[in-house]
């Protein structure tokens, strides 16, 4: 990020007001002193209890860098604290209490001194740093009441109050992106669960001002955010839930609705929506599955979906975002599963965007299942657009471009959904690589090239490349038995050709290499 860029309004950290509120401040604007003062009870936030023993006597440098330049923003959430709560929670246990204290306040006395290396970005004073902290601290408040000594009680109340200030002054205005739309939420929920306070009111218009004009203008027809990112989707909408639990009116929103829609047109038979730009793998809850194809227009995601199989074709816009752009550098690229597990798959995004894959791997074309180029960079203003979406009974259809590289690169890609496979066209005035990336290595097998174990995918070009190029690298590899997504290595197949034309099969099986129909050729775009 350029230095001259401006994420957040300049700095607005009121010494007293924000940053170190005093206690005859903070009793004014209870009311009183004594902790019994009422409030709503918060929408539940914070990790589960496991791990928390390992937080106890732990020994933490809050000004540490070793965290990693973004990791850093991050520490400072809090979130990693919140097993205690959950401990305390279950168990009553008051050493869990004492290490939350002990650790808060730690954190307290040192955030004036963190530094980071993001140009005029505050490590704490800083969007989402300010909603994290304002969800895990008032569940904090919540769950350990009396468990807390005084002086903690008023750090912790301090945190909120200060945050929600520099909040509502940062979010007077309307801003694309995640940053605003969780943190307004946030607002919000702090605004109904303190309702008492003389500030909560005005709070709350602010909030819901933003909150509907994200709605409005921040999350497109189809239900999907702005970003394309269903990570940063995910994350919306469940700001957008906690908001939604202290002022129903919201879940009546139809872009509230549509939300949850878009997820569930993304989402696999194995309970995940795939990786999509800088995003992990989602695992919706209380959402299912949507029934047949459909195309996701002013999202740019086309949808194939049979019984067994299910594709995404990524044909939409690069977004921009408050700090780094979370879009990657590909389109036309798609990914595939079946039988519950990917079988066409891609990088997703990095455990951390201090990776030093980010840009090289995770972001790159190569890390994609489209064409690279190889000698031009991929550029943002790519122009992708669907040409032709169609689904009948017998195949689904999607034709698009884009113009990412100096020459217009056109695909066709068939589902023939009674058979259960793809036929894919590329074609390009230039030099390519023709990409698919499987979770085993690629094996040579007749005229084509097979996944090294199955469930995968046989993969056989009309006509033979001049040059065949392996590799692999990370990706997170989503499992429906145990609903997790560690990381794991995908192993790419790309077939090069100098005329940049392209017909290609593909061909799932689970075991045993499936066999290939007559005539599938049919279903090539000849143009």
């Amino acid at each position: 990020m350029s230095s001259s860029i401006s994420v957040e309004k300049a700095p607005h950290v009121h010494p007293t007001r924000m940053r170190h509120i005093s206690d005859d401040d903070l009793f004014a604007a209870l009311g009183g002193d004594s902790r019994a003062w009422h409030r709503r009870l918060p929408f539940p936030a914070g990790l589960p209890a496991a791990g928390a023993d390992a937080l106890l006597g732990a020994e933490v440098d809050f000004l540490d860098k070793g965290h990693g330049r973004s990791r850093l923003y991050g520490f400072h959430y809090l979130r990693w604290m919140t097993p205690l709560v959950a401990a305390y929670a279950e168990s009553g246990d008051q050493r869990y209490a004492d290490e939350w204290e002990r650790l808060f306040r730690q954190w307290y006395a040192s955030r004036d001194l963190v530094e980071g290396d993001w140009p005029g970005l505050d490590v704490v004073w800083y969007s989402l740093g300010v909603c994290a902290r304002s969800m895990y601290v008032t569940q904090a408040l919540a769950v350990l009441g009396e468990a807390v000594g005084e002086e903690c009680w008023k750090e912790m109340m301090k945190t909120v109050l200060g945050g929600a200030r520099w909040a509502a002054e940062e979010h007077d205005e309307f801003r694309h992106g995640n940053w605003q739309f969780a943190t307004v939420c946030e607002l919000l929920h702090t605004a109904r669960v303190f309702e008492e306070l003389p500030e909560a009111e005005g709070w709350a218009q602010i909030a819901k001002a933003r909150i509907h004009e994200h709605l409005e203008r921040d999350v497109r027809a189809d239900g999907g955010h702005h970003e394309r990112s269903p990570g940063y989707h995910g994350m919306c909408l469940d700001a957008l839930k906690r908001a939604a639990a202290v002022e129903p009116e919201l879940a009546a929103h139809p872009r509230y609705l549509a939300m949850h829609d878009w997820l569930a047109a993304l989402m696999t038979s194995g309970g995940w929506v795939p990786h999509l730009q800088d995003s992990g793998v989602v695992w919706p809850e209380g959402v299912e599955p949507a029934k047949g194809s459909l195309n996701l227009e002013a999202s740019g995601y086309a949808v194939f979906r049979s019984d067994t199989f299910h594709t995404v074709i990524n044909y939409g816009p690069y977004v921009g975002h408050e700090l780094e752009p979370h879009s990657h550098h590909a389109a036309l690229d798609f990914v595939i599963s079946g039988w519950g597990v990917p079988l066409a798959w891609e990088a997703g995004g990095p455990p951390s965007y201090d990776d030093p894959g980010y840009y090289d791997w995770y972001q790159a074309t190569r890390a994609h299942n489209t064409l690279l180029v190889p000698g031009h960079d991929y550029t943002e203003d790519r122009r992708a657009a669907c040409d032709l979406f169609t689904t009948t009974r017998e195949l689904d259809v999607f034709k698009g471009h884009h113009h990412g590289y100096p020459s217009r690169h056109d695909r066709t890609i068939v589902f023939v959904r009674d058979h259960g496979y793809w036929v894919i066209t590329d074609r390009i005035e230039a030099e390519a690589i023709w990409q698919v990336h499987g979770l085993s290595p690629w094996v040579r097998h007749g005229d084509g090239y097979i996944s090294e174990r199955g469930p995968g995918l046989l993969v056989v070009p009309l006509e033979p490349p001049d040059q065949v190029v392996l590799g692999n690298g990370p990706a997170r590899i989503p499992d429906p038995v145990t609903r997790t997504a560690e990381y794991g290595e995908i192993h790419s197949l790309g077939l090069g050709r100098r005329d940049g034309r392209f017909t290609v099969g593909l061909f799932p099986f689970t075991d045993e290499p499936p066999t290939i129909p007559d005539g599938w050729t049919v279903h090539a775009d000849r143009r």
